[in-house]
């Protein structure tokens, strides 16, 4: 025990033994001094105080005072120590005893000693104290005195820190109880909110009941129900408006309006606090919509970034810390052996760790294979391409093995997000339990055959002998007559060291135009310039607004064409390939008719996300989309569609 602490014990000793919280100076040295000749034998550190200089004691009390602990007072050159902590005690005391007996009323400023120094208390608007205090805050190590005051001149409330804030609520509802439980209160203030509330005399009088007859039930209706705020508000207000036309006010009178006061301070709280769970609440619910949207994966920056239909971010409507509670229970939180509803990966050679909801896992891996496909397959033709053409042959060009082994190395390079994928850890395990969830959605998914992935060429739908054809096929002809093919690869074939050492050599080509182009070019651009009229400007403020619109309709991460793209294979569900793509052209067509028409009079300050939602859902319920089912996918392909549009003007 320190030095510090221990004389505080010391002064909480004497203060005991003296039964007051204003102890003389004199008094408490001597105490102090006996006390130390009594233990400096269990305790050396006392020694310091068995001299008769008071230097020492002096500096510790001087360090208490610092700490509020107590309040040093010279009255008339009379010192005495003011300890804080036993008026403290004694305010929670008699507020235990108006909790037993709520007749009682509230204990003021005045009841403290005439000698109390006023710096002593912590003096404050009733709901600067009350409200922190109920949020959890303005917690202190050592007990704290505080001074309430309240509206209409009434007298300030003397309140402890010892006192929960939720004790000081349920100590002034008892007050009004009191009073509305008489029967001519009970009734003229029952009628009064019937006559206010039409229609809701049914809830009034189960409220009304609920709090003459059920105290309990009653606080927790003021701290939890949405309805009830409203009514309380009205019966403080009723009650104030009432004592307004009393002059005298007795003391049963002003501590039946300090009750309404702090109840109207508890209710505001209770009030804001509902409210902003539950806007909270509906952030959270937009949070994991958003989480089920396309591109379906997002880092941390991109969900920090989420905004809700309106355009405002979700992050000020729920704190960071809960976003952060919501991931960490979303990846952990395993009530059945199930894997978590929100998934976590990185991709090769990152730290950016992407979260994905579980359900998201097989139809993603399913759109990123089809978007590889094209480009994985570009390559390798114009590679291979290339090869034929040199009269050369890679492995992957004859062996099965060394082909599989191409493809993930393209995968990995051309689509990091596929490739992590599918070699996380949790592929196999979204895959067994959508097999035993029966989705329809995903039932048709196969990525594994007997425990394995299924190979890339597989997931790929890429057959090696068609990339070989398709890259011969963009050969010269007569590198398919074998003869002649033969006599070129005789005569014109060099080695790759030779094709090497050429290329090292060859300078590189600078493009350019000759003057006459140059000139005849800066001609037309001087001409296009002078032509410039305010059609012109009036473009640049639609493609600007359809940039603007487009950030919001594009999640981050992903691209506007691939948007489409997956919008496309949403409500375009014809099998037959020729079909399909007929239905996409004519809607296609439809959309562009209909923009043509309406980009005559749309400005650049008229293209918001409201207005292009506005056209695409006029658009939608026209006889000729109406008939397609899935309206809501076909709706947003129309926005972007109409989005692409007018960025390409």
């Amino acid at each position: 025990m320190s030095e510090n602490s221990s004389l505080y014990s010391l002064l909480k000793s004497f203060a005991t033994h003296q039964n007051s919280g204003l102890l003389h100076l004199n008094d408490f040295s001597d105490y102090v001094r006996h006390y130390a000749q009594k233990h400096v034998a269990e305790n050396p550190a006392l020694n310091t105080y068995l001299g008769q200089s008071q230097d020492q004691m002096n500096k510790e009390l001087s360090k208490l005072e610092s700490q509020k602990k107590i309040k040093l007072l010279n009255s008339d050159g009379n010192y005495f120590i003011v300890l804080i902590s036993f008026f403290a005690e004694k305010v929670a005391a008699r507020y235990t005893d108006i909790t037993n007996n709520a007749a009682l009323s509230f204990p003021t400023p005045s009841d403290l000693p005439k000698k109390f120094p006023d710096e002593a208390l912590e003096s404050a608007a009733a709901g600067e104290i009350l409200v922190p205090m109920l949020e959890g805050q303005l917690k202190s190590e050592t007990p704290v005195l505080y001074s309430l005051s309240l509206p209409r001149d009434l007298p300030s409330l003397l309140y402890s820190s010892l006192t929960e804030p939720e004790a000081l609520l349920e100590i002034s509802l008892a007050k009004m109880r009191i009073m509305l439980s008489q029967d001519e209160y009970h009734d003229y203030f029952l009628k009064k909110l019937k006559i206010s509330n039409p229609g809701k005399e049914i809830s009034i009088k189960n409220f009304f009941t609920q709090f003459i007859t059920k105290p309990v039930e009653s606080l927790e209706s003021l701290k939890n129900s949405g309805d009830v705020f409203f009514f309380w508000s009205q019966l403080c207000f009723f009650i104030r408006q009432d004592y307004d036309k009393v002059k005298d006010y007795t003391a049963e009178d002003i501590s039946l309006l300090q009750s309404v006061f702090i109840t109207e301070i508890s209710n505001t709280f209770y009030k804001n606090r509902a409210q902003q769970n539950m806007q909270r609440s509906t952030a959270l619910k937009n949070l994991e919509q958003n989480l089920s949207k396309p591109p379906y994966y997002f880092n941390r920056d991109a969900i920090i970034h989420f905004a809700d239909s309106r355009g405002v971010p979700l992050l000020g409507q729920y704190t960071e810390e809960d976003l952060n509670n919501y991931l960490h229970d979303r990846t952990t939180n395993i009530e059945t052996n199930d894997l978590p509803e929100l998934l976590t990966f990185r991709t090769v050679g990152s730290e950016q760790r992407y979260y994905i909801t579980k359900q998201k896992v097989l139809p993603l891996i399913v759109r990123l294979c089809s978007d590889a496909r094209d480009t994985v397959r570009d390559n390798l033709t114009k590679e291979w391409f290339n090869h034929y053409k040199q009269f050369e042959t890679v492995p992957e060009m004859n062996d099965q093995k060394e082909f599989e082994k191409r493809l993930e190395k393209e995968v990995r390079s051309t689509s990091p997000i596929l490739y992590a994928l599918l070699n996380s850890n949790f592929l196999s395990l979204v895959h067994y339990e959508s097999r035993m969830s029966h989705d329809p959605a995903t039932e048709k998914i196969n990525l594994f055959s007997n425990g394995k992935l299924v190979s890339y060429s597989e997931l790929l739908l890429m057959q090696r002998h068609e990339i070989a054809t398709d890259a011969r096929i963009l050969l010269p002809f007569w590198y398919t007559t074998p003869i002649i093919s033969w006599l070129a690869a005789l005569f014109l074939g060099r080695t790759k060291k030779e094709r090497k050492k050429e290329a090292e050599k060859r300078p590189v080509k600078a493009t350019s135009h000759n003057a006459f182009e140059d000139d005849e070019e800066n001609e037309t651009f001087k001409r296009s310039k002078t032509r410039e009229t305010s059609s012109q400007d009036r473009k640049k403020d639609l493609v600007a607004a359809a940039k603007k619109v487009e950030a919001h309709l594009v999640p981050q991460g992903s691209t506007l064409e691939r948007e489409m793209s997956a919008y496309i294979h949403q409500w375009n569900r014809m099998l037959d390939k020729k079909n399909a793509e007929m239905l996409t052209e004519d809607v296609n067509s439809l959309i562009r008719d209909y923009m043509r028409k309406t980009l005559r009079t749309l400005s650049g300050t008229g293209f918001t996300v409201d207005r292009i939602e506005n056209l695409a859902t006029t658009l939608v319920k026209t006889p000729a989309l109406s008939k397609i089912k899935d309206q809501e996918q076909l709706t947003m392909y129309v926005e972007l569609y109409m989005v692409q549009i007018v960025k390409n003007l």
